[in-house]
């Protein structure tokens, strides 16, 4: 009997962990996605300066996570969102309108999306996607 609670104390130790390293996936990502919305709305405004600065702050606290998030996502994904960082910086220092917004408003839902997908959804454990 001795064992059995063992053993149920290490599942329940399991599941606590596994809803706190979502619940913190998802503020860090809410987090990351707001500053990348202020960062797009700067840019519709044309204060461009802005726009990079904001996108130089989401990039910075991604990177500052970025041991938890190797720890809790997939390498390729968090390599993903690394290059759009990059490429969205460069189209902010360029003032490039036409590259800003929609690579911006793609980071953001991928973002979003990561958490998404780590989240304890009855799709993310049966399935490979949301339903349709």
């Amino acid at each position: 009997m001795k064992f059995l609670y063992w053993g149920v104390g290490i599942l329940a130790l399991c599941l606590v962990l596994c809803l706190v390293t979502t619940s913190v996936l998802s503020q860090d990502a809410e987090t990351a996605a707001t500053i990348l919305e202020k960062a797009r709305g700067a840019a519709e405004a044309g204060d461009f300066d802005a726009a990079a600065r904001l996108t130089a702050q989401a990039k910075e606290f991604w990177e500052s996570r970025r041991g938890f998030f190797g720890m809790v996502l997939r390498h390729a994904e968090a390599d993903q969102v690394n290059s759009a960082f990059r490429a969205l910086l460069a189209y902010a220092e360029n003032r490039c309108t036409e590259e800003f917004e929609p690579t911006c408003a793609e980071l953001i839902e991928q973002i979003r999306h990561l958490s998404e997908m780590e989240a304890p959804h009855y799709y993310n454990i049966l399935c490979s996607g949301p339903p349709l």
